[in-house]
């Protein structure tokens, strides 16, 4: 059985739409309908006294499982509703008053970090940016030159939102540790249909969340730490559940939690969470290796489908350089779009890319041939 015929009954929505938006927001696991009942039900069966420390060791589990698809130990996976709030989280952790100030990010970061990271200025950062000649891409060596013996943390892309193009993640993380330097890598765009490992890369931070590949839906951020900071530090942007025992209801200072908790802020959004996780119990059922085959076989498919009919393609050609969807620019690309849309094929489109299209694991052969000849009737 093909991957997509053994995942397609997992999601709801496919039977009618043609879902190539998963670059975006993917279409929606049947399970999670059954989480947020199960979770109504604990809700009203054991109240808050009953219900809310099994909410908990749900959270951790549910990192747990975000790290089992990432390589990431045990307890290291942090829960919040979105990764602003975990990088501003960050942010409060560290002492930007002395020279070790400099936060570097590339001028093609998606501007939720950027805009977090600029916004610390005003407690002693400096926001170092690298710039881009094309748009499209960074120069590695480009982004290594920017690091130096004042910057605190690099925060990177792991693959481009605007281009798909993937980064040299390795030659940057060897470049900051030379120089003492934390790297941050935002694997939104890459975790669940691109396979990596954050130990064996020796990544410090990693940030994602779950409603693009990992088929979860909106509200589930996450954030892995590497073990060995696990404790080393003391967020300001906190709450009472990042409390080692929030129930305990200690006046100040905090006595925080050791383990990935330690890293959440007020009452938690169990909803996000739990609806989040069936979609992450898929990804590791089937498996990123097998996802990613797939992906590429039908991304190539695309590309060159494409480029055998005069399209503009804006992502890497080569399916080695690019993450899971492929941009196809064609005249009038956004009324395109819409009338995509009213035929129910879901895709997007960004100006100067174009129309991006994205196969995830419960995609056909056929829905490509279904898209393909909708847009040759649509330029035509």
């Amino acid at each position: 059985m093909s991957l997509p015929q053994a995942a397609r009954d997992r999601f709801a929505g496919l039977d009618v739409n043609t879902w190539l938006v998963s670059h975006s927001m993917s279409a929606p696991p049947l399970a999670a309908r059954d989480a947020l009942i199960r979770y109504h039900e604990q809700w009203a069966a054991g109240g808050p006294e009953g219900a809310w420390p099994g909410w908990l060791d749900e959270v951790r589990a549910i990192g747990d499982g975000i790290g089992a698809i990432i390589g990431a130990p045990g307890a290291s996976v942090a829960l919040a509703p979105n990764v602003s709030l975990l990088q501003s989280a960050l942010a409060s952790a560290l002492d930007l008053r002395g020279d070790r100030n400099e936060i570097v990010y590339e001028a093609l970061q998606f501007p939720s970090l950027a805009y977090v990271w600029t916004a610390w200025e005003r407690a002693g950062a400096k926001a170092i940016r690298v710039p881009t000649d094309d748009g499209r891409t960074i120069p590695t060596d480009r982004i290594c030159s920017a690091i130096t013996e004042r910057t605190a943390l690099v925060v990177l892309s792991h693959a481009y939102y605007q281009s798909g193009v993937l980064i040299d993640v390795p030659a940057i993380v060897a470049r900051a540790h030379e120089l003492g330097a934390l790297v941050v890598l935002d694997a939104y765009q890459t975790t669940g249909t691109y396979p990596y490992d954050v130990v064996a890369l020796d990544l410090d931070v990693v940030v994602g969340g779950s409603h693009k590949w990992l088929c979860g839906g909106p509200g589930c951020g996450w954030m892995y730490l590497r073990p060995s900071l696990r404790t080393a530090f003391a967020p300001m942007v906190t709450g009472w559940f990042a409390h080692r025992e929030p129930f305990a209801f200690e006046p100040p200072p905090i006595d925080y939690a050791t383990d990935q908790l330690r890293w959440a802020t007020g009452t938690p959004t169990i909803p996000g969470y739990v609806v989040a996780k069936a979609g992450h119990d898929i990804i590791r059922e089937f498996g990123v290796p097998a996802i990613r085959e797939h992906n590429v076989r039908l991304t190539t498919r695309l590309t060159e489908s494409a480029l055998e009919r005069g399209w503009r393609v804006s992502t890497p050609h080569a399916a080695a350089q690019r993450t899971g969807w492929v941009g196809i620019d064609v005249p009038d690309a956004e009324r395109i779009l819409h009338a995509l849309i009213e035929r129910h094929i879901f895709v997007d489109y960004r100006p100067g890319c174009g129309l991006r299209i994205s196969p995830h694991l419960y995609t056909t052969d056929e829905e490509i041939n279904h898209f393909l000849k909708t847009m040759d009737t649509l330029t035509h």
